[in-house]
């Protein structure tokens, strides 16, 4: 196992900089997820660590070994790609093998076949492929097809293994138990991971730690629930959950009482008067419940009714601020059950809410949000 450490990793393709400074250190054995939407570089990171993408600029370290310019045989790496790129006239066994006899024969390590065959057997009891090793590709299940794509990698004792959108391909419920089998597997074999993916049930699920990316930058870096909980910016609020937080943009008014689109707790709001003269609230849509009249302790927010999805389990709420255009999402009860075109007064907790600063979007300090100066939209 390896630690892994960038320091302002850079990537670029003429004048585009599709990484741009990346920072990140990852400790021995962690399992860590590069998470962010399409073209956020999340893949080409993956890819220069890997050695497949060459480094513009910055540095990359293995256990404190620089990295830069070895090539991917020497980086004790095993990639997973989000294509199977399985031998399709091999057996499993076969595949499974390639890279341990290819070894053998530029002249590395010698193994005995005995060995071989041994290292074969053990992978496969740890996947569930025991039964399977005489079939080949076409004769498999898609998570079947997985499992010998990860272990064709892990075949290899390798000290850093990678992961590019592996389960991208699967069905939704393939997915599901895929992701509970890598997390299987990473408790039995805990080889440093990183990890790529857009899909936000698996980096919960599976990050120690969660790195969100957004134009070739790390936006935070964090445990998985401290990123939910506290993100560092409104791009993170907004990207992530489904759906992501609700952000409205606030005006703050000295002694102003009136109760328009959205109020925070007085205590709130100190700090957030003349010298800020704005903010923006954020609340998640599972934060918000019906409430049926103003109360003081409650961030407060009224909200026209446009769009009802009834889930079954719960309802979401789609609709805007009474007093301007901004969207409101709420995740209620279903017996709550408002109506379109209905105006409601949802309520939050003064423990859910979120204040960002305007502008920059960076999240603001909570001890510098309490105070007697109410917040209205």
């Amino acid at each position: 196992m390896s630690t892994i450490e960038m320091h302002d990793l850079v990537k670029t393709y003429g004048a585009e900089r599709v990484v741009n400074g990346v920072d990140l250190e990852i400790a021995d054995g962690q399992f860590v997820v590069l998470l962010g939407p399409s073209g956020c570089g999340k893949t080409t990171t993956l890819r220069m660590v890997a050695g497949l993408e060459q480094i513009t600029g910055g540095d990359l370290r293995f256990d404190g070994r620089r990295m830069n310019d070895e090539p991917p045989d020497r980086r004790g790496v095993g990639m997973v790609f989000q294509h199977y790129a399985l031998y399709p006239h091999m057996t499993v066994a076969a595949n499974l093998s390639f890279g341990l006899e290819s070894r053998r024969q530029r002249g590395g390590r010698r193994r005995a076949r005995a060995a071989e065959r041994a290292r074969v057997l053990e992978i496969a009891r740890l996947l569930e492929l025991e039964h399977v090793l005489d079939h080949r590709p076409k004769e498999l299940s898609g998570g079947q097809r997985q499992r010998v794509a990860l272990g064709r990698a892990l075949i290899r004792d390798p000290d850093v293994f990678l992961l590019d959108e592996p389960l991208s391909n699967l069905d939704a419920n393939l997915r599901d138990r895929m992701r509970m089998e890598l997390a299987r597997l990473h408790e039995e074999l805990p080889v440093t991971t990183v990890y790529v993916t857009h899909d936000q049930s698996e980096a919960l699920t599976l990050a120690d730690v969660l790195v969100v990316m957004h134009e070739g930058r790390v936006r935070q870096a964090a445990p998985p629930a401290e990123v939910y909980d506290s993100p560092a910016d409104t791009f993170v609020a907004g990207f992530l959950g489904s759906p992501g937080m609700n952000l409205w943009e606030v005006v703050t008014e000295q002694g102003e009482r009136e109760l328009r689109s959205v109020r925070l707790p007085e205590q709130m709001a100190v700090g957030l008067g003349a010298d800020r003269p704005g903010v923006v609230v954020g609340v998640r849509p599972e934060h918000l419940e019906l409430v049926g009249e103003a109360h003081d302790s409650l961030a407060l927010v009224e909200c026209r009714v446009r769009i009802v999805e009834n889930l079954g389990s719960h309802q979401l709420v789609h609709g805007s601020l009474a007093g301007g255009g901004e969207a409101v999402v709420a995740h209620l009860e279903p017996r709550d059950g408002p109506r379109r075109g209905e105006t409601i007064l949802l309520g939050a907790r003064e423990e859910h809410v979120h204040l960002f600063e305007s502008g920059t979007g960076r999240r603001l300090a909570s001890r510098a949000a309490r105070g007697r100066v109410p917040v209205v939209a």
